[in-house]
């Protein structure tokens, strides 16, 4: 069960997208880091959501965004581990461009993998 914080925090994002299409959203996702700030910073959970245009995840606590625009993802894979850590399950690791155009990655731990692998997979191929 979520704690009353969470779930506000979860309101919160989701209020902020009430008025765009989200394809797919996990209120639980668990973020496993971004390559390119290195292994220490920040993990946590988080609401994961997937519009047309972007990618956006917001964490918890401490309360951190990330958002991807859809346009600048790369490729989509299913590794195991992410920089060093590890779920023992497929992960969401998506590879992009990131803003100083480098390539970078971030990951996930999402229900249901099979869908969003789906639905971005989509949203890549009419975005080249």
């Amino acid at each position: 069960m979520l704690k009353k914080n969470f779930k506000q925090r979860i309101n919160e994002i989701h209020e902020k997208f009430k008025d765009e299409n989200v394809l797919i959203a996990d209120d639980a996702s668990n973020f496993f880091g971004q390559e390119s700030l290195g292994t220490w910073k920040v993990r946590g959970n988080g609401v994961l959501l997937l519009t047309e245009k972007e990618l956006y995840f917001g964490m918890w606590k401490p309360k951190k965004e990330l958002l991807i625009p859809v346009k600048s993802i790369i490729e989509i894979r299913n590794p195991k581990s992410h920089m060093h850590r590890s779920a023992f399950r497929p992960l969401l690791k998506i590879i992009f461009k990131n803003e100083s155009g480098e390539s970078d990655s971030v990951a996930w731990y999402v229900r249901h993998l099979d869908k969003w692998n789906e639905i971005l997979n989509e949203l890549i191929s009419t975005n080249i």
